[in-house]
């Protein structure tokens, strides 16, 4: 049965415990994890890691950094691939560090070329069908790919996914085509952790991520849409309407951040 007006407000007024048990950390997972759980695959010293979509490298210098790993930071927009050269030259880790201009649907590298691949943020804006065959092909046998992806959940509804696709160039969504893409491609499951607000909840903890100010921008920018729109452009301010969302919406529970671990067949 609903709720009465009588007993919401018995509620509001009285239930202090219940606020208590809220205000106390669930102690979340932060971004750091991911390099644990990667840590915990075991790679060895002079192994070789793809960093499939690796933006500036500054994912893949650490890993060679902490692990001891030889990489290879793959991005297909040059700006990004001049990026990734001029951090890893500061990084001093030129020789350990290749970078290389190619996408996860067409990798340029031959067949079981990686003992490892790290994949963050980037399945959601391919074919996965075709990524996931690539990254399987790459792999040398019993190699494994770790992938960070944020995938819808059943709270979130056509209109927000609509608009979400469209705003940030997104093609998989959906955790049913990952995963049927990954067992197409021959690749084995090892693990999924399904993280959900985990990630966010630490950020907001350690104060490295103000949801206030996503949402106060947002508000901004929903209040002068179409003075915003004549001035730059609505791309841009969908794509500003898409990220502000994004952390938004993973605390809301419509998106849920997710990392598999998958396996190449030995």
């Amino acid at each position: 049965m609903p709720t009465s007006v009588r007993e919401l407000y018995e509620v509001w007024s009285g239930d202090s415990e219940l606020g208590d048990e809220l205000a106390r950390s669930l102690e979340p997972r932060g971004v750091d994890w991911l390099f644990d759980a990667f840590r915990a695959l075991g790679p060895s010293p002079g192994d070789v890691v793809l960093d499939a979509g690796a933006r500036d490298a500054k994912h893949a210098i650490r890993l060679v950094s902490e692990l001891g790993v030889r990489a290879v930071a793959l991005h297909p927009l040059p700006l990004h691939c001049e990026l990734a050269r001029e951090r890893i030259a500061e990084a001093g880790l030129s020789d350990e560090i290749d970078v290389v201009e190619g996408a996860l649907e067409a990798l340029p590298f031959d067949d079981a070329s990686f003992d490892w691949i790290w994949c963050r943020d980037v399945l959601v804006h391919v074919d996965a069908a075709a990524g996931l065959t690539e990254a399987a092909r790459v792999l040398r046998p019993g190699g494994a790919l770790l992938a960070y992806v944020t995938l819808a959940t059943e709270s979130l509804e056509q209109r927000e996914r609509a608009e979400l696709t469209a705003a940030l160039a997104l093609r998989t969504l959906d955790a049913a085509v990952l995963e049927s893409a990954a067992g197409e491609a021959d690749l084995v499951l090892r693990s999924i952790d399904r993280l959900g607000s985990e990630w966010r909840e630490a950020m907001i903890e350690e104060a490295s991520w103000r949801a206030a100010d996503d949402l106060l921008q947002l508000a901004r920018l929903r209040r002068r849409e179409a003075e915003l729109v004549e001035r730059h452009g609505a791309a841009a301010v969908d794509a500003a309407a898409g990220g502000l969302t994004w952390g938004v919406y993973q605390l809301l529970g419509k998106l849920c951040p997710t990392v598999y671990v998958w396996e190449r067949r030995a």
